[in-house]
């Protein structure tokens, strides 16, 4: 969703949804998710919360932090699963990180470790000359 126009100076006029921190606003039967956006000077900005997402949150089926989410970026955020996926696709297109980065190895099996394994050792090969001194590979 985008941002409305409003300002900070016009939601503090309206009624506060309290349990939320100062995030949830209501105008008569509309209701407002205000957050702070920006890196070094944030700067606060409203969206409209619709009814059924509201409705979500005050059930306790999904938090703040999700619903805000859902707000800005028009999705729910990734569960554990979506973003191990991701990750692991990320590391499939380059996988030198399972070379410094052992703990990475734990998203594959041993069978797709045998063949990523040799393809990340002549990567990290090609580009630093040799494999770090305290390197062991996990094949052995």
């Amino acid at each position: 969703m985008k941002p409305t126009k409003l300002e900070w100076e016009d939601v503090i006029q309206f009624e506060e949804v309290k349990g939320y921190g100062q995030h949830i606003w209501r105008n008569g039967s509309n209701l407002y998710y205000v957050t702070e956006e920006g890196g070094i000077a944030p700067q606060r900005v409203v969206y409209e919360l619709p009814n059924e997402l509201f409705a979500l949150l005050e059930s306790g089926e999904r938090t703040l932090l999700e619903v805000s989410w859902k707000i800005r970026n028009d999705s729910w955020p990734p569960t554990e699963e979506e973003k191990k996926a991701s990750e692991k696709r990320f590391i499939e297109e380059s996988p030198t990180s399972l070379i410094d980065l052992p703990e990475t190895r734990d998203l594959f099996t041993k069978e797709e470790l045998e063949k990523l394994i040799p393809i990340a050792e002549q990567m990290w090969i090609e580009s630093e000359g040799k494999l770090p001194d305290d390197y062991v590979s996990p094949l052995k």
